[in-house]
């Protein structure tokens, strides 16, 4: 039994993905990051660090780290964190921040032994059990965003990031404007056409896709706009052939998830996101 390293995207890929796709829905963020390695992406921040759990020749435990973002615990054995923190503390690899289901984390922090720790944010996994219409439509339509909506795109998508994840890294153009290009995003207008609310997703891996961010800007919010944007967005998802589509809510704002769920989404696990302070 032991943790095996790369930065390899394809051989990380030829151990993992047997076991990744066994639940796509649950490992959705490993998915969708290794689809984004494959295909050439750079977050941005270095090497990635890649790891597999090798269990008398069966592959049953899967890390992942690509700088600026933290430690991605996808499936941790019992016992397993021991000679992974070993492993990690042994090259001296900075881990910024961990996220993973709660028992990962506690048993991966009682191992690594920080000095302290911050919860940065708490979240819950919803997967779409049967899309249902917003309870009260929003005034207004939808539409695909195209090429010349990436500024805004993206201003959007920077205050996102600015109000709901500001531990994380900023959003880069390059990755955004590939999903534009590709027909991911969709806002909601108002009456009078102009866009008022934000809903993204990425492309379908092992059946799977992951709608998300939603951003509303605050002058337009409680108006049911981002229940017409996610609506529209999880309705594209399954018509290019999403099996599945899930999605991921903070726990502290229970508008959104209230929102999620009047849309037919239901809830799966819970995860967390911790930062580790040496």
């Amino acid at each position: 039994m032991s943790w095996h390293f790369t930065d390899d995207p394809e051989r990380y890929a030829e151990a993992v993905l047997p076991l990744l796709t066994q639940r796509p829905a649950v490992n959705t963020i490993a998915l969708t990051v290794l689809e984004a390695l494959r295909a050439g992406g750079d977050f941005g921040g270095g090497r990635s660090l890649l790891a597999w759990y090798d269990q008398d020749g069966a592959v049953t435990g899967s890390v992942s780290m690509n700088p600026p973002f933290g430690l991605l615990l996808t499936e941790l054995p019992d016992g397993s964190e021991v000679e992974l923190v070993a492993a990690l503390r042994r090259d001296q690899v900075a881990i910024p921040d961990v996220h993973g289901r709660q028992a990962d984390v506690d048993r991966f922090v009682a191992q690594w032994q920080p000095a302290a720790t911050e919860v940065l944010v708490r979240q819950r996994l919803y997967g779409l059990a049967e899309l249902r219409p917003p309870t009260v439509p929003p005034a207004g339509s939808a539409r695909v965003a195209g090429s010349d909506d990436l500024d805004l795109v993206m201003d959007w998508l920077t205050s996102f990031v600015a109000e709901a994840e500001p531990w994380a890294a900023a959003p880069q153009r390059s990755i955004y404007q590939h999903r534009v290009e590709l027909g991911l995003f969709w806002f909601w207008r108002d009456p009078a056409g102009e866009p008022v609310s934000l809903a993204g997703r990425n492309v379908p891996v092992a059946g799977m896709s992951r709608i998300g961010p939603v951003y509303t800007p605050p002058a337009a919010r409680r108006r049911g706009y981002a229940a017409g944007a996610t609506h529209a967005c999880s309705q594209d998802a399954l018509a290019q052939g999403a099996e599945q589509v899930v999605l991921f809510t903070d726990l502290a704002n229970p508008t959104s998830n209230g929102i999620y769920q009047q849309l037919g989404y239901r809830p799966i696990d819970d995860r967390l996101v911790l930062r580790l302070i040496d």
